[in-house]
């Protein structure tokens, strides 16, 4: 059997990965190359440091790291071995295709529905994207409230102005630097969460009756969203790893513009897109605002899932591209620090004023206590920190999750590859109906979101979306019985 033999040494120390990240990268490649096999017993810790040039602490690292995607696993007295399902890596479902024609979203009922059902007991909830809440920073939340409540009561139970505090705008214009944007603070309006945020723009930009072009599969709040407001949405090809097909969306244009509805502005999440996880690269970004541009469409982006990639930079928004200056960020704390906070934001340049406007004509404000407690957090340095943590237990999740299903669920299916958030998307074999596999989910109290949700059409019939943000042996048991009632609905 193989080992590790190029040194990974201490030149490398100042670049790029961690040296335990080096050293997991390698063996992680070795593993998926087949070179360890499932049940394959891997280099002892005092055998790999030698090999590496390398300390026996960053060996543990490593053997960590890949312990925690659940690739490998310990076994007392003896060492470090592959697990027997490594390689078992479904397929990734096929690129959308969507009806090319505008529809309205006609799947409020069932959603309420299902809003129902969080609060059953004993429910195990796999449907919506809600943060790891074993993650989230709620100690050191709780005591910047106190602080926070104690020393500026006025500002904390007052109202804000509509565009929010200042010390949050001030934190969120701080932080757009990492993401590639030069912005103001008095770009920033606070709305409540990022769906309010979504639902001021399209009101802001759109008139109503138009058409939004979005991605297909699309997250329901936006088709929400969209229909709310009064427009009709669009949905365009999507490729499952790199977001909407560019080729697509401009057809889709030119179409709409000969059949004189020109679609007024498109709805985009390029950077780890609810539920496909997928991420456009910087070249696509900036041809996808030089096709709109061309086209006279306004680019909205959903940005919710930005914080979230499982490696390297975070990715840079629209408006860090050129033509991107007319793009609105929509986005929100919700995924990441507090979602019952309900902070989020909308920039929107030349759209600030009526933005501005029709915020305080529904709400008047965002509630200023939570603003004023994630300025504090954001300030006291505390969220990177927490985000380095998140990332790798969301990736460690997604990763077993997507094994899970490879072992229970039946071959045929196909998974998608995420490379942030925490969502799989599913698709089952042939003929299984996802909202028939809901209600058997149901009943036996396992909570799942069916693919149906995710377009105006009624498509996505053998699709579903599962939250991968959570991993436990209840979690692991649900998805094995989810696996059996789809073999069962042969």
């Amino acid at each position: 059997m193989e080992t590790v033999t190029t040194s990974v040494g201490a030149g490398n120390r100042n670049q790029g990965p961690k040296l335990y990240e080096q050293v997991a990268d390698r063996i992680r490649g070795m593993i998926l190359d087949r070179i360890y096999r499932p049940g394959d017993r891997l280099p002892s810790v005092r055998e790999l440091s030698r090999q590496c040039n390398v300390s026996i602490t960053t060996v543990l690292d490593a053997y960590r790291l890949l312990e925690d995607s659940g690739l490998i696993h310990p076994r007392p007295q003896s060492g470090y071995y592959v697990h027997a399902y490594a390689n078992q890596r479904p397929a990734e479902p096929m690129r959308s295709a969507p009806a090319p024609s505008p529809s309205s979203f006609s799947r409020d009922q069932m959603l309420q529905s299902m809003t129902h059902e969080i609060d059953r007991p004993g429910l195990i909830d796999l449907a919506f994207a809600n943060p790891n809440p074993d993650l989230l920073p709620l100690a050191k939340l709780a005591r910047i409230i106190s602080a926070v409540a104690r020393d500026h009561p006025e500002a904390s139970y007052g109202y804000g102005p509509p565009s929010g505090h200042r010390a949050i705008r001030e934190q969120i214009a701080q932080r757009s630097f990492a993401a590639g944007a030069v912005i103001s603070p008095d770009e920033v309006v606070i709305t409540m969460g990022c769906q309010e945020a979504m639902c001021l723009a399209l009101r802001a930009v759109c008139t109503p009756g138009g058409v939004v072009a979005v991605e297909s599969p699309c997250h329901y709040g936006v088709l929400q969203a969209i229909h709310l407001a009064g427009l009709q949405s669009l949905e365009v090809k999507t490729r499952t790893r790199e977001g909407i097909s560019l080729e697509a969306f401009e057809d889709a244009l030119i179409d709409q513009e000969q059949k004189g509805a020109p679609v007024q502005a498109c709805l985009v999440s390029p950077n780890f897109q609810n539920p496909l996880g997928s991420c456009m690269s910087e070249a696509d970004k900036k041809q996808l605002n030089a096709i709109a541009n061309r086209h006279s469409v306004t680019l909205i982006e959903d940005d919710v899932y930005g914080d979230l990639g499982f490696e390297g930079n975070r990715p840079k928004v629209l408006r860090a591209f050129e033509g991107g200056e007319n793009v609105v960020i929509c986005s929100s704390f919700s995924k990441t620090i507090a979602p019952g906070y309900r902070v989020g934001w909308v920039v929107a340049g030349k759209y600030h004023s009526e933005i501005e406007r029709l915020k305080h004509s529904f709400t008047i404000s965002a509630p200023s206590l939570p603003q004023l407690v994630i300025a504090e957090f954001l300030t006291d340095g505390g969220y990177d920190q927490y985000l380095r943590r998140a990332r790798k237990a969301y990736s460690a999740n997604v990763g077993r999750m997507s094994e899970a299903i490879s072992r229970f669920f039946p071959p045929e299916t196909r998974v998608t590859r995420p490379s942030g958030g925490y969502m799989l998307w599913i698709q089952l074999p042939e003929g299984r109906d996802s909202v028939a596999l809901y209600s058997k989910a149901l009943a036996h109290n396992i909570f799942i979101s069916p693919g149906v949700l995710f377009s105006v059409e009624d498509g996505y019939r053998n699709f579903i979306r599962l939250s991968a943000g959570r991993w436990s042996q209840e979690i692991e048991a649900a998805i094995a019985k989810l696996g059996k009632m789809v073999y069962q609905m042969e």
